[in-house]
């Protein structure tokens, strides 16, 4: 219990402490990203790890009948109070009763000592013909092994929350060992967003080169 209570605190800070200048807009980004890869247009939706609501609040106003999840017992009272169906919620330990169409699991699993387990846990929760849609970073990109080279890496740091470190081999890795198999991806550019030129050149990289080029994947994952 003390360690449960330990990360819901943690968690209610990480997320008090979210640069939103940066956050958001790539929050919002991945958002779109999604959208373009669903087959289902409507249905019952899970965002776990919804944070702050971004995703949550863009599939809600699209007409998708959206629940939000997560560990943060301040991030679940902000939306709720805000009209979203939220519930508190520890994908490491936590068992789904209920089933979905979609279930959104967005930069979450480097934070989490068992991914696998998590993975296992949102496939139980899949409705038949269901979505399981998965975006994990990419910490070897290009301007990421540019700082190790110069020492100025934050993989390590203790404010950094990644436990495990995701390239887009060992991400295929997990899913492969989870009975999950890639039926779509898209590669997130490097460029953030409001880098709005540059971001356009870095696209065909991204997809070309993704181990280099990209900050995270989003996959779309449907269980073997």
């Amino acid at each position: 219990m003390q360690a449960l209570e330990s990360k819901k605190r943690y968690f209610d800070n990480y997320w008090r402490e979210q640069p939103t200048e940066i956050a958001d807009p790539r929050a919002l980004e991945r958002a779109s990203i999604v959208e373009s890869l669903l087959c289902h247009k409507e249905g019952r939706l899970l965002d776990i790890g919804c944070g702050r609501g971004l995703v949550l609040e863009y599939f809600a106003y699209r007409g998708y009948d959206a629940v939000g999840a997560d560990i943060s017992p301040e991030a679940v009272e902000a939306l709720e109070s805000r009209g979203f169906e939220c519930r508190l919620y520890d994908i490491e330990t936590d068992f789904i009763s209920e089933k979905f169409e979609i279930i959104l699991c967005l930069e979450v699993l480097q934070q989490l000592y068992n991914p696998k387990t998590a993975l296992g846990t949102m496939r139980a929760a899949l409705a038949e013909g269901g979505e399981l849609v998965v975006s994990v970073p990419n910490e070897f990109h290009l301007v990421s092994r540019l700082k190790v080279l110069l020492g100025r890496s934050h993989l390590g740091h203790f404010d950094h929350s990644h436990i495990r470190l995701f390239s887009p081999r060992r991400a295929r890795e997990l899913f492969a060992g989870a009975g999950l198999k890639v039926m779509r991806k898209s590669d997130i550019s490097i460029a953030p967003p409001r880098w709005k030129w540059l971001a356009v050149l870095c696209r065909p990289l991204a997809r070309l080169l993704p181990s280099l080029f990209s900050i995270s994947t989003v996959y779309v994952l449907e269980a073997r």
